[in-house]
């Protein structure tokens, strides 16, 4: 095989290293890049750090009222976070 033709993206390697053909990059629910090694919603270990996170925020920012997680209804990958800010801006930091 002539390397100077040859296309060395990561679906090659996927090949190369599964032996599988990969059918896309992205999953077909929420269209998240399968390589990336997100936190999932369904892992307890990975839930109890989206946790983490929205406690650390409520502390560090006065102007935040509350937090939602938001994670895709099939596969649980984490998609966001949204905060929610207080109505009154003199709490705004």
């Amino acid at each position: 095989m002539k390397y100077d033709k040859m296309k060395l993206d990561r679906a090659y390697f996927k090949e190369k290293h599964s032996g599988k053909k990969a059918d896309t990059q992205y999953t077909e629910c929420c269209n998240s890049d399968r390589d990336r090694n997100i936190l999932n919603k369904n892992n307890d270990a990975d839930r109890e750090l989206m946790e983490e996170y929205c406690e650390n925020s409520l502390s560090q920012y006065s102007s935040v009222e509350s937090m939602k997680i938001k994670c895709c209804k099939k596969c649980g990958r984490l998609l966001n976070y949204v905060s929610i800010l207080k109505k009154d801006r003199k709490h705004w930091t």
